[in-house]
């Protein structure tokens, strides 16, 4: 199973459509800002499931900030991030997905990529899939065993293979 991971796409649709387009996505994890880009995102997705998470920007949704799931008997744990402090330091959000008994902690926020391992626990950011160089995070699930993978997007007529 693939899960393409996006974040802070602050009105760059075309990127999560290259992205979309690139990787043949199972399923798709929007992090906010903004969430109604991933509504926009959704028409093109068919049947595919879309989870998302507003962000700091994305005013008056009522959509939860936490959202919590299992997929191929993976269990995540998604955030913006902004009400758990990952600009400083992801620690509040990877006690609370480890408390969860997540294996995968998505959060978007900072615009920057990462991905680090905190006991069992994934940490990933896919960056800020928006602006000059677009960025994206592709989760791979196999039998239980996680594969997770940073990506760049490049401009609109830009893809470096990554």
């Amino acid at each position: 199973m693939k899960i393409l991971v996006l974040s802070d796409s602050h009105g760059d649709v075309k990127a999560m459509l290259r992205a979309v387009a690139r990787f043949s996505p199972d399923s798709v994890i929007h992090l906010g800002d903004h969430i109604r880009d991933a509504e926009q995102l959704q028409k093109s997705l068919g049947n595919r499931p879309l989870y998302c998470v507003p962000g700091n920007c994305d005013f008056g949704s009522d959509a939860p900030e936490v959202v919590q799931f299992s997929m191929d008997g993976v269990r995540f744990f998604i955030t913006h991030g902004h009400r758990h402090g990952v600009k400083f330091t992801p620690l509040r959000a990877v006690l609370a997905a480890q408390e969860a008994e997540a294996k995968i902690l998505c959060f978007g926020h900072t615009h920057r990529q990462m991905y680090e391992m905190h006991g069992g626990l994934h940490v990933l950011n896919p960056g800020a899939c928006s602006g000059v160089n677009p960025k994206c995070a592709l989760i791979t699930i196999d039998n239980g065993a996680v594969c997770c993978a940073l990506h760049e997007l490049g401009g609109d007529n830009h893809d470096p293979g990554n």
